[in-house]
């Protein structure tokens, strides 16, 4: 059975219980309700005979014979109403339904109704069917002088559990009926995401990962699915798209730098030179060396796509600036300046360092030697801005966002020509996005450039403690 079979059975079952239990419990109880009115007419009826007969003189049985008689012709009987028997110890019986005591008593000896034992009874009375009676002792002056039967025909419970059964039957099969097209209408409504879900895993499973469930109305275990199944090739998605780009660009970049270094190679081969043979080794040891740092660039943005790319901790950014500032020299002859501030930063020094290390490598690709390279951190309302600002040529305004994405190349004189890989600025964003930040590039074409970024969770340190600045000289150090 299908899911939407299944919930219709389930639903139909459980209305079909409802029906029957209903039933059961308004059945026993209309037949323990009339039965419990008979019993209390029987009992009335008794009373009044009680009553008549304390009225009466009885002491003997043959006083009983007439006062039976007396109280049997006050009672006006009917169809389906009590019946009385007054039986005179030794004596005749008396009845308010002469033909009914006559029909008991040819039955057999003693007759159904004349043999009901004491108290209330259902005994089955030929011409009457089933009958309620009360059997009580008849006492005068000490002694049992006869007996008082009353009862009561229990057709009306009959007919009234007759009318029930017809009704419920109509009523249950009519409930049996809508709780079938109600299920099933349900169970559509319910399978329909279900149906969507299955068709989006077997297109996901045929390989096209962009098709989705879509949104889903309420917050029920379907839609919590949906939106889950949804979430899940959304990263699938993604996943396989970091992959197919990582493989797109390791195809085209890798190819070059391969081709040249299986060129050094083979020249190195058959180079008899020494002077030449090392300088063809140096020049291949370079390019390798430009092949590993691409290689440890695009794995570092795999990463980055991948959420697996800081471990933020509490960074002290007196000592991190001192260590920028001993380590800038070494990126090229150029006049370095460093405006720093102190207190900390949740940050992950590593990543930091290497954003703030492409972006003055980037700096130091687009100027000269003796060209100012500075490098400004301030505070703003809990966060830390820091700029890196160079007088090169700077960047067209048309180029100030492209100059982020991977392997983009402004003009010759920003390019992978001069010792970069194209993948610098695109790693310091995606390390500055990691960390809740931002990163932008501003200049002036001409002008020099200013590329810029603003990371959460820097705390100013205390009053009393004083702030660091750095500055710098030109001829490649810093002070």
């Amino acid at each position: 059975m299908g899911l939407r079979a299944k919930l219709t059975a389930a639903i139909a079952v459980v209305a079909a219980l409802a029906v029957v239990t209903s039933f059961a419990a308004v059945y026993s109880g209309t037949g323990a309700r009339l039965r419990s009115q008979i019993d209390v007419s029987l009992r009335t009826q008794a009373a009044e005979w009680h009553q008549f007969a304390a009225k009466s003189s009885l002491s003997t049985p043959a006083s009983l014979k007439p006062a039976g008689r007396r109280f049997l012709a006050s009672q006006r009987y009917h169809a389906e109403s009590l019946v009385t028997v007054v039986q005179v110890a030794g004596g005749p019986t008396l009845s308010s339904d002469k033909e009914l005591l006559a029909s008991d008593e040819a039955h057999g000896a003693g007759g159904s109704l004349l043999a009901a034992p004491p108290g209330l009874s259902d005994r089955i009375v030929p011409g009457a069917g089933a009958m309620r009676v009360l059997t009580e002792a008849i006492i005068a002056g000490g002694h049992r002088v006869g007996t008082l039967r009353v009862a009561d025909p229990l057709r009306p419970v009959s007919n009234a559990q007759s009318s029930l059964r017809q009704t419920f039957a109509l009523v249950g099969a009519l409930t049996l009926i809508a709780a079938i097209l109600a299920g099933a209408g349900l169970a559509f409504l319910i399978a329909a995401p279900l149906r969507r879900i299955t068709a989006v895993a077997d297109a996901a499973a045929a390989g096209d990962l962009s098709v989705r469930a879509g949104p889903t109305r309420g917050r029920d275990e379907v839609a919590v699915l949906a939106r889950g199944f949804d979430q899940m090739l959304a990263r699938l998605e993604r996943a396989f798209g970091r992959q197919q780009q990582f493989v797109s660009d390791a195809s085209h970049e890798l190819r070059t730098p391969l081709a040249v270094a299986r060129a050094q190679t083979e020249l190195l081969d058959r180079e008899v030179d020494p002077a030449r043979r090392h300088e063809s080794t140096v020049m291949l040891r370079r390019r390798l060396d430009e092949l590993d740092r691409l290689i440890a660039d695009m794995l570092t943005l795999a990463g980055a796509e991948g959420g697996q790319l800081i471990e933020p901790v509490d960074l002290e950014l007196h000592g991190f600036f001192e260590d920028i500032r001993r380590e800038l020299p070494l990126f090229g002859d150029r006049d370095y300046r460093v405006q720093a501030v102190d207190g900390t930063l949740v940050a992950d020094e590593g990543r930091l360092t290497q954003v703030i290390r492409n972006l003055v490598r980037n700096a130091v690709t687009h100027t000269h030697p003796g060209d100012s390279i500075e490098i400004v951190a301030t505070e703003r309302n809990d966060r830390l801005q820091i700029a890196v600002i160079d007088s090169g040529p700077g960047i067209p305004p048309d180029q100030l966002e492209q100059i982020f994405e991977r392997f983009h190349r402004v003009e010759r004189s920003r390019s992978r020509d001069r010792g970069g890989t194209g993948l610098g600025l695109p790693i310091a964003r995606a390390i500055v996005e990691a960390h809740g930040g931002w990163i932008r590039a501003e200049s002036s074409s001409g002008r020099g450039a200013t590329l810029r970024f603003e990371l959460p969770g820097y705390t100013p340190p205390p009053r009393w403690a004083a702030a660091g600045a750095v500055a710098g000289s030109s001829d490649g150090h810093v002070r």
